[in-house]
C-alpha cells in the first residue's frame, strides 16, 4: 500500500479530473473494496459489479472528500452504502434488521473469538459462518474482526453509536461461537 502522501496527492489530482491519478487510486483500493464487497455480499460477481460501483461513486464525489478521515475510512463508508442499497434491492434485510438482537444459545463468555482467528483452518470456518449473519452482524464483524478497525472508525463508517457496535459485535462473536460449538459437539 502506498503511503498517506502519495494518496493525498493523487486524491487532490483525481479532484483535478485527472483520470490517470484516479486510476492508480483505484488499482491501490480495489482489493480492499473488493474483499469487503465480497464478504457483505457473499456472492463473487455481486461483489465485482459492487466494485465498480462503488468506484463510480467515489469519482462523483470526490470533490466532496475533504480528508477530514482517512481516504480509505471514506471509502469503506461508500463501499458498506453500495453493498447495502444492493442488498435492500435484492430483498434482503437492511441494516437495521431485527434479528441481531435475537438471543443466542448459551455459551461460555471465556471463549475468544479473536484467538480462534490465529488458526488458519478455525479463520476459514469463521469466514464461512459470517456469511450466516444478519447484515448488520456481518458489518460490524467484517470491520471490527476481520478488517481490524477501531470503533471510531467503525463509527465514522457505519455511523452507529459505539454502544450498538460493541452489543452487534458482541452478538455476533457469540452466534459465530454458538456454531463453533455445535461443530465441536457433533465430532
Amino acid at each position: 500500500m502506498m503511503d498517506q502522501k502519495k494518496i493525498q496527492e493523487l486524491i487532490s489530482r483525481s479532484q483535478q479530473e485527472d483520470a490517470v491519478a484516479f486510476s492508480l487510486l483505484v488499482s491501490t483500493f480495489q482489493p480492499l473494496v473488493f474483499r469487503l464487497a465480497f464478504r457483505l455480499l457473499c456472492d463473487e460477481d455481486e461483489a465485482k459489479d459492487m466494485v465498480q460501483e462503488t468506484f463510480v461513486k467515489v469519482w462523483l464525489a470526490l470533490g466532496k472528500y475533504n480528508g477530514e478521515c482517512r481516504f480509505s475510512t471514506w471509502l469503506y463508508k461508500i463501499t458498506c452504502n453500495t453493498c447495502y442499497d444492493r442488498l435492500r434491492s435484492l430483498h434482503h434485510s437492511p441494516l437495521d434488521n431485527e434479528a441481531d438482537y435475537s438471543v443466542s444459545a448459551n455459551i461460555s463468555s471465556d471463549d475468544n473469538v479473536e484467538l480462534a482467528v490465529v488458526n488458519k483452518q478455525l479463520r476459514e470456518l469463521i469466514l464461512r459462518y459470517t456469511d450466516e449473519l444478519s447484515p448488520r452482524q456481518r458489518l460490524i464483524f467484517t470491520l471490527r474482526d476481520i478488517e481490524e478497525l477501531d470503533v471510531p472508525e467503525v463509527q465514522i463508517i457505519t455511523g452507529l453509536s459505539a454502544g450498538i457496535i460493541k452489543t452487534t459485535l458482541y452478538l455476533a462473536r457469540k452466534n459465530i461461537r454458538n456454531k463453533m460449538n455445535q461443530i465441536d459437539a457433533g465430532l
